[in-house]
C-alpha cells in the first residue's frame, strides 16, 4: 500500500519533460491488453533552482558506479516480474500487491499504472539483485543495458468514491484469481470486485520506491507524473488512496489530497485513513 517514503526529510523535486521519442498518444480505453510503451518522459533539472541542481548532481555523482538515467513509462504485463520484485522489496508481506493482482491490473487496465525506470549497465548489489534479475533490456540493440524499475504507481478504476477492500480485490472471473470461476456473477447490490471500466474514481493501490533509491525524490516525481497524466486524460473525477495515519501529511501537503476519515478497509490489518483528491 502507499506510504510516505520521505518521512523526516525534505524531499527533492524533479522535473519531468516529454521525451522526443514519445510518439504514442494517451489511450484511456479501459481493458486494453497493451499499454503505450512509447510514451515516456525524461527527467531534467531546472538550472534556476539550486535544489534541482543539487538533486541532479546527487543522481550523477552520489555513486560513481550507479548513474541514474530515469524516465517514466506506462507499465504493461511485460513488467510483471519487475513490479513483483519492487513490491516485495519495499513492503511487508501483508501490505504487498500479490502477483495475481498485478497480472489482473496490468492486463485489464495497464494505462492506470506508471513506472519510473532507469537505464543501467551496473552490476547488482545484494539489495538490488531481485530488481536487476527482473529488469529487461529496453531494446535489442543494447542488450547490456537494463531498464531497472525504481518506482511505480498502480491503480484501477472503481465506482466507489474511496478505496475499498472490493476495489483492491480481483473478480473470480479473472484467470489470475486463485479460485477462478468463469461463471461467477454480480449484481447491483454486490458488483464484481476489482477494476470497474466505467468507474469515475482512480483507486491508487501502490506508491512504491526501491529501498536503495528512496529519499531521492523519486516517489514524489512518479506520483506527480501519474497525477498529471490522469488529470489530463479526463478518465476520472477523483483519485483516492489509503494511507497510514503518520503518512497523511505527505499526501495532503505535497499533492493536495483531502483526508476523509478512517477507512473501513481491512487489507493489511486495517488502520488506514481515506484520502481523496478531485481531478
Amino acid at each position: 500500500m502507499p506510504r510516505d517514503l520521505f518521512q523526516g526529510r525534505q524531499s527533492q523535486e524533479l522535473t519531468l519533460t516529454e521525451s522526443p521519442e514519445s510518439k504514442t498518444p494517451w489511450n484511456s480505453t479501459a481493458g486494453d491488453q497493451e499499454a503505450s510503451p512509447g510514451t515516456q518522459f525524461t527527467i531534467v533539472r531546472d538550472e534556476s533552482d539550486d535544489r534541482e541542481m543539487q538533486m541532479s548532481n546527487k543522481l550523477r555523482t552520489g555513486d560513481q558506479k550507479n548513474h541514474l538515467h530515469p524516465y517514466v513509462q506506462i507499465l504493461s504485463i511485460s513488467d510483471l516480474e519487475a513490479c513483483v520484485a519492487l513490491e516485495n522489496a519495499a513492503f511487508p508481506e501483508n501490505e504487498r500487491c500479490s502477483r495475481e493482482k498485478f497480472i489482473y491490473r496490468l492486463t485489464n487496465c495497464p494505462e492506470l499504472s506508471l513506472g519510473l525506470f532507469s537505464s543501467t549497465t551496473t552490476l547488482p548489489t545484494p539489495a538490488t539483485e531481485a530488481a536487476h534479475a527482473a529488469a529487461r533490456s529496453p531494446d535489442s540493440t543494447t542488450p547490456s543495458h537494463k531498464a531497472l524499475l525504481l518506482a511505480h504507481v498502480i491503480g484501477t478504476l472503481t465506482s466507489d468514491p474511496v478505496v475499498t477492500d472490493a476495489s483492491m480485490d480481483i473478480p473470480k472471473t479473472s484467470h489470475s484469481h486463485p479460485d477462478h470461476d468463469a461463471h461467477a456473477t454480480s449484481s447491483v447490490e454486490k458488483p464484481q470486485p476489482g477494476h470497474h471500466s466505467h468507474g469515475r474514481t482512480i483507486a491508487i493501490h501502490s506508491v512504491c520506491v526501491l529501498p536503495t533509491h528512496q529519499r531521492l525524490g523519486l516517489g514524489k516525481t512518479v506520483l506527480k507524473a501519474y497525477m498529471q497524466r490522469m488529470e489530463t486524460s479526463g478518465i476520472a473525477d477523483r483519485m483516492a488512496v489509503l494511507a497510514r495515519p503518520e503518512m497523511v501529511g505527505w499526501y495532503v501537503g505535497q499533492f493536495g489530497f483531502e483526508e476523509k476519515g478512517e477507512s473501513r478497509a481491512t487489507f493489511g490489518g486495517g488502520g488506514w485513513r481515506e484520502l481523496v483528491r478531485l481531478c
